[in-house]
């Protein structure tokens, strides 16, 4: 089970990291937990054009994806 939803979580991180280029509008996603959150962090951390950060407090802990600064 683990192995499909981090696939998942990769998958729709990348995408929702093209839709954040495109428009340059950051995007929140659910909260998630640490290892979920950090499986989109390494799915994104080489990526040119987005960067990720994670912000709240515990169970509500949730990953933005913003477009990087030029």
């Amino acid at each position: 089970y683990k192995e499909r939803r981090y696939k998942a979580l990769e998958e729709m991180a990348l995408m929702v990291a093209e839709k954040v280029a495109g428009t340059g509008r950051p995007i929140t996603l659910e909260p998630m937990d640490p290892a979920e959150r950090r499986v989109v962090h390494l799915a994104l951390a080489d990526h040119p054009r987005v960067t990720t950060e994670s912000f709240g407090e515990g169970s509500d802990r949730r990953v933005t994806i913003r477009p990087r600064k030029a």
